[in-house]
């Protein structure tokens, strides 16, 4: 990275001090980066307090705590000693504005220093698709819930719950990188979708390439699925595990292939506000294979039932339940 030009102008180091507060808090935050700013807060009293004032100005230590040195310690206690009067409390509150306007509306932008920051989340049964400003797309199935930040210097997704589908716009020098449990996705420009699950998260891709990073690294190509557990360690996928089964609720079916009885209620059970359970354990051993509605809980119920000869029970407490005839 380049190094900010050293100025003792107390505007110039106020903008400086800006550019340093939002590398030292973006992820992609390198060693380097932080011994440049070692080497820039420890010029002169100057620019520590500069950097001291725009931290606590805009209120955003908690961001770049996680890369603090010895140095960024040092800048933010320092503390000029001055009078408090109200002339002086008048000439903090116009310095406060200042760096807000200097600041500017593109610091706050998806291509400004700072970026953007955006929450998603879609209702059980619910599919939506957001367009995000760098001109990538996320498709959000049934119950899921993301948190999206873009900046100047990378993309990035939490997956806090369910299923995504990424179509993501091609940029070389900003990544595109989707965290999800234990692990991360790391992409330019593709087609893939993570599915986190309670004890595991898929990473399904569909077009392009991607790379999983966990407590291994694997690259992903068109085509290839991985599963990483709570741990991050790599675990097996169904042998008959696809991309198009995996993302066939895009079209608002559900596709099964010799899948365990209890994994197919659990899957439809996603897009409905029931519980669907078992008479008996043992049933759930059972294997089902077939194309599914998502909208017609009953029919495929009734059809699955049928098929392994069993009974659809309702409760009163509104539970619906497979037994044995």
């Amino acid at each position: 990275m380049t190094t900010p030009a050293v100025t003792d102008n107390t505007e110039a180091l106020k903008d400086e001090a800006v550019e340093w507060l939002i590398r030292l808090s973006a992820e992609s935050c390198t060693r380097s980066d932080r011994k440049a700013f070692d080497t820039w807060v420890q010029q002169s009293a100057a620019h520590q307090a500069a950097y001291a004032e725009i931290a606590r100005r805009l209120n955003w230590l908690e961001y770049a705590a996680k890369n603090d040195t010895i140095s960024r310690g040092e800048a933010l206690r320092y503390r000029p000693h001055k009078q408090k009067t109200i002339a002086h409390c008048r000439t903090k509150l116009a310095t406060a504005a200042l760096v807000l306007l200097t600041l500017g509306a593109a610091t706050f932008s998806s291509g400004g220093w700072y970026g953007s920051n955006a929450h998603y989340s879609v209702a059980r049964g619910g599919h939506e698709t957001i367009n995000l400003s760098d001109g990538s797309n996320l498709e959000m199935n049934t119950d899921s819930e993301v948190n999206v930040r873009i900046n100047r210097w990378q993309r990035s997704v939490e997956v806090v719950k369910g299923e995504v589908f990424f179509s993501v716009a091609h940029n070389a020098e900003r990544p595109f990188i989707v965290t999800a449990g234990a692990g991360r996705s790391i992409d330019i420009g593709t087609e893939f979708e993570v599915y986190r699950q309670p004890r595991q998260v898929v990473v399904a891709v569909q077009e392009g390439s991607v790379r999983v990073e966990a407590k291994q690294s694997r690259e992903l190509i068109a085509s290839q699925t991985v599963a990483y557990d709570q741990n991050g360690e790599f675990i097996p996928l169904p042998p008959k595990f696809s991309i198009t089964n995996t993302t066939a609720w895009r079209r608002g079916k559900l596709i099964f292939d010799n899948r365990r009885l209890d994994d197919v209620l659990a899957e439809i059970g996603r897009y409905h506000s029931v519980q669907l359970k078992l008479a008996d354990p043992k049933l759930a051993d059972n294997k089902v294979s077939g194309t599914f509605s998502i909208k017609r809980l009953e029919s495929n119920l009734a059809t699955i039932a049928n098929s392994l000869n069993l009974t659809v029970r309702h409760t009163e407490s509104g539970e619906i339940v497979l037994a044995k005839r």
